[in-house]
């Protein structure tokens, strides 16, 4: 996965893996016509992706099972897209996961006699504003009459582009998460910068708010083109001395790990790349260690041969945060790096 797209995958994959975050972002932007039939206190996290390693790189995905009113089950599949253009095929990737999700569903329920709701949902948050295109706009039809056998279907599509009308609402982590998507494409506007940190001011100085504001301050380090010096003011001026102190140590971390380094590299095309090359090859290094000694304690260090070694030291950040999440389920050490 290209390192930029990783860091937005990261933040994507930490704020909707918490049920609480995925439930307030259904609970505010699908009508209420649909969401009164979600018992969203139901809402139960999948561990399945179904983007292919050739999509990763542009898409991530999380898929929720939720118990309906009526007593039902239904899925709720989560796409979000990477890509700094509009890509009008989305609802033709949308129908090949759903018919995955569908055979999973077989494979899983052998006797069932029906296959569950499944409501698609796609967050953009690109450059360039986009709206949803169905597949009966992408297909050539010479007569509308032939669009009755064209698998279509409606897809809640949220458009977090810097143009777009779409408010961004809910509780506090949602905001904080939409708003860093939405103004990581002005990454030298320092408003952006101010609105996020006094948005932080709000969290809590609890254990789980600290972390989530590490997190957050750290996606605003590697993605805002702004000078140190007027970060620190920012910094400063909007949290108190706590949270700045712990913002404060984790901007000398990155930077001494190289990773704020590439962000005066490149001043054009490759700007974002550049600034995102220093922070690369630490975080990498960093993942494949913890990932070793995940798979030491889980299959014996017996395991760890030099081709394991050799290819722990050669993946992608992509690959490493890949294969942890396999960890946790795998039975054997193949099964943590089975092809997709």
């Amino acid at each position: 996965m290209n390192p930029v797209n990783n860091v937005h995958d990261t933040l994507f994959r930490q704020t909707m893996s918490h049920k609480d975050v995925a439930a307030d972002f259904l609970r505010n932007y699908l009508p209420e016509s649909v969401t009164r039939h979600l018992l969203l206190d139901t809402l139960s996290i999948g561990k399945d992706t179904f983007v292919g390693g050739d999509q990763r790189e542009h898409y991530s995905d999380m898929l929720y099972s939720v118990r309906l009113a009526s007593g039902k089950s239904a899925y709720v599949y989560l796409l979000f897209e990477h890509k700094s253009s509009p890509d009008r095929f989305v609802a033709l990737q949308l129908l090949r996961y759903m018919l995955e999700i569908w055979e999973l569903h077989r494979k899983q329920n052998k006797g069932a006699k029906t296959l569950p709701l499944i409501l698609p949902i796609v967050v953009y948050h690109g450059r360039t504003r986009r709206q949803a295109v169905r597949l009966l706009e992408l297909m050539d039809l010479p007569d509308s009459d032939l669009g009755r056998y064209v698998p279509d279907f409606d897809q809640a599509f949220y458009d977090f582009s810097p143009d777009s009308e779409e408010e961004i609402k809910g509780a506090i982590l949602l905001r904080l998460a939409l708003t860093c998507l939405r103004a990581k494409n002005n990454p030298t506007v320092e408003r952006h910068v101010r609105e996020i940190f006094r948005m932080l001011r709000e969290l809590g100085d609890d254990a789980p708010s600290l972390q989530w504001l590490t997190t957050i301050a750290g996606y605003v380090f590697q993605t805002m083109d702004i000078d140190r010096d007027v970060m620190h003011t920012i910094v400063r001026e909007t949290l108190g001395p706590g949270k700045e102190d712990a913002v404060m140590t984790l901007a000398e971390r990155l930077r001494s790990e190289g990773r704020m380094e590439g962000r005066m590299q490149g001043q054009t095309e490759g700007r974002m790349e550049g600034r995102m090359e220093g922070r690369v090859e630490g975080e990498v290094l960093g993942r494949s260690a913890v990932l070793q000694r995940q798979l030491a304690k889980r299959f014996g260090r017996g395991i760890l041969d030099f081709r394991t070694q050799e290819r722990l030291r050669t993946a992608t950040a992509g690959q490493l945060d890949l294969w942890a999440e396999r960890i946790l389920d795998a039975r054997t050490i193949e099964d943590v790096f089975r092809e997709s």
